[in-house]
C-alpha cells in the first residue's frame, strides 16, 4: 500500500511528515497524485480524504491508462464528500470503472448500459458477523471472524455484478448474504473454539431459525 497526503506521496526523504505517518512511508522519490499513479501503477486506488473532488479527471484518467478494469473507491462520507461521484468516475473511465462508496449513490446509465455503484462499507458483513457470533454464542471476535466474513462476500459476487461495475452483491439481497456470513463465522468459530454453544448438527439451519423475519 503507497499512501498519499495533502503534500503528495508519503516517502522517507519528506521532512514535514508526522511520527504515525512514518511506519507508511516508502523508500521512493517525492511525487505528486498524478505522477505517482504513473510511476507506482496502482490497481486500486481508496480515497478516504473527506476531500470531494480528489479523484479528479485526470487521477481517474491516468487509472483508466494503465487498468483495464480500474477499481475506485470513494469512501469518504457523506456522499458530498466523496471523492468523485460514481457517474464521474464511469464516465472519466469510458464505463470501465467498479466503483465503490461510503454512501449510496444511484445507477449511472453510460452510454446505454446501466451501471450500479456499490456502497464500499460495513452495511454488508456487520449484520451477519452479529448473527453468527450470536448463533454460536462466539466468547470473543478476532479478527480471523471478520477476514471469513470477507471472504464470504466476496464469493457471491457474481461475473453480473462485475459487468455493471460493482465489486459487491446488491444490498437488496442482504438478507441471503447475512444467512452465507453468519453461517460462514460461526462455523469459523466452532473451529476456533470460540462458541459456548454446542454446534449443531446444521449449522446454516440453526442460524436461519434466528433471523427475524418481519
Amino acid at each position: 500500500m503507497w499512501f498519499v497526503d495533502l503534500n503528495g506521496l508519503v516517502v522517507k526523504s519528506r521532512t514535514d511528515l508526522m511520527d504515525h505517518n512514518l511506519p507508511y512511508a516508502q523508500d521512493f522519490r517525492p511525487l505528486g497524485f498524478v505522477e505517482a499513479i504513473d510511476a507506482i501503477k496502482p490497481h486500486v486506488l481508496i480515497g478516504a480524504t473527506g476531500a470531494p473532488g480528489t479523484f479528479t479527471r485526470a487521477v481517474v484518467g491516468h487509472m483508466s491508462r494503465i487498468n483495464v478494469r480500474p477499481v475506485i473507491f470513494a469512501l469518504s462520507n457523506p456522499t458530498s464528500r466523496a471523492e468523485c461521484t460514481a457517474e464521474q468516475a464511469y464516465a472519466w473511465s469510458g464505463g470501465r470503472a467498479i466503483f465503490a462508496s461510503g454512501s449510496p449513490f444511484a445507477p449511472v446509465t453510460h452510454e446505454g448500459k446501466t451501471l450500479r455503484p456499490a456502497q464500499g462499507n460495513n452495511a454488508y458483513v456487520f449484520p451477519g458477523i452479529g448473527l453468527g457470533a450470536v448463533a454460536c454464542r462466539a466468547r470473543t471476535l478476532p479478527d480471523e471472524l471478520f477476514f471469513t466474513a470477507a471472504r464470504t462476500l466476496a464469493g457471491l459476487v457474481r461475473q453480473s455484478d462485475l459487468d455493471q461495475g460493482s465489486l459487491y452483491p446488491p444490498l437488496g439481497e442482504i438478507r441471503k448474504i447475512s444467512l452465507a456470513i453468519a453461517t460462514s463465522v460461526a462455523k469459523q468459530a466452532y473451529e476456533m473454539k470460540l462458541a459456548r454453544r454446542k454446534r449443531p448438527g446444521n449449522v446454516r439451519r440453526s442460524v436461519q431459525a434466528l433471523m427475524y423475519r418481519p
